[in-house]
């Protein structure tokens, strides 16, 4: 008789699914869709409005003041709503996230980011191989989506600038004159124009579709390095880089949203941009051989699915491969989200 038949064994329990219905996990389950009812609400616009009262956010809202009263409580516990005898009101960092209109509302990223397996369609494109079920990522028409996460961004440059602090010194490169560096997909540059700040002769690149470089600019305004700063807008993988026209190349959480052939187009159009001895740097998480260990890197397995034609989680030793195939050397993986490759001397 085998374990599972013998009726004197103790039944094995399911701690992996009790721990995501009830465990530690279960409180940003409950905690999305409360936020969600939020936005989609405009409780936040209602309370900047004047109206500070269940009754008059519910009446806002057309909605009902029981509901709403629980939705509301849930979201002051949250830390995203304040309350006193006089009803409800925004913290001071909502005025500039949760109120539609201003360029660094979150709400619809948010949306869209608790949306993005479409309510229940992922096994359904999964099951017929057809992805992405949202606007792909990767392109131009996908680029509003991301604008108020990286204004936040070009709007404190220099708190973000912390962020950076030995990131260049982990990866042996040092701000010198004359240093030139391509960041592709830039965001708001932020991780680039670290290297400016910090010498005034590094000349920086800055690779992105139109409407994220209007950002990038404005960081660098603010930091102060505008006239160091060089824009290359349009379609990472259809431009054209030159030849040895650049010390550093940076692609910075991008390269995980395409497919190998892809890949291995950028990184050999990369590799002819670079002088000889020249870095790229490819920051991206890096999922464990097996993909079995590392949880949160290949839990990003289905997103990237649902989100792009191509994209999916790549180890060290995949960008390795990709990266020599296309005539890197001295590929290394600095730490777990950082690879290091050298174009040869």
């Amino acid at each position: 008789m085998t374990a599972t038949d013998d009726s004197s064994s103790e039944a094995a329990t399911p701690e992996a699914l009790l721990d995501l219905l009830f465990g530690d996990v279960s409180i940003p389950l409950l905690k999305l869709p409360i936020l969600r009812a939020g936005l989609e609400l405009q409780v936040w616009a209602a309370i900047a409005a004047g109206r500070r009262t269940t009754r008059a956010i519910a009446a806002a809202a057309g909605s009902d003041p029981t509901g709403m009263r629980l939705l509301l409580d849930a979201l002051t516990v949250m830390k995203l709503l304040g309350k006193d005898d006089t009803g409800y009101s925004l913290p001071p960092w909502a005025e500039h996230y949760l109120l539609p209109g201003r360029p660094t509302y979150l709400g619809d990223f948010v949306l869209e980011w608790l949306a993005w397996e479409r309510h229940g369609r992922l096994a359904n494109a999964i099951r017929a191989g057809e992805r992405p079920i949202v606007s792909d990522v990767t392109r131009p028409e996908s680029v509003q989506h991301f604008l108020p996460y990286y204004a936040v961004r070009a709007l404190s440059p220099w708190h973000y600038l912390t962020r950076y602090e030995g990131y260049w010194q982990t990866l042996q490169v040092a701000p010198r004159p004359g240093l030139r560096v391509l960041d592709l997909a830039c965001g708001a540059g932020i991780a680039s124009l670290a290297l400016a700040v910090q010498c005034r002769a590094v000349r920086v690149t800055l690779q992105d579709w139109p409407a994220m470089l209007d950002l990038a600019v404005q960081a660098a305004r603010l930091l102060g390095v505008s006239e160091q700063v060089a824009l290359l807008p349009g379609d990472m993988l259809a431009l054209e880089y030159g030849l040895d026209e650049f010390d550093v190349a940076r692609l910075g959480f991008v390269t995980y949203f395409f497919g190998t052939d892809d890949l291995e187009k950028l990184f050999r159009s990369v590799r002819t941009a670079l002088s000889p001895g020249g870095v790229v740097v490819v920051e991206a998480p890096l999922c464990d051989e097996g993909r079995c260990e590392r949880e949160e890197e290949v839990l990003d397995g289905p997103w990237l699915y649902a989100v792009s034609a191509g994209g999916d989680v790549y180890s060290f030793l995949d960008y390795e491969r990709l990266l020599e195939g296309a005539g890197f050397e001295s590929v290394s993986a600095v730490n777990d989200s950082l690879v290091k490759a050298l174009r040869p001397a």
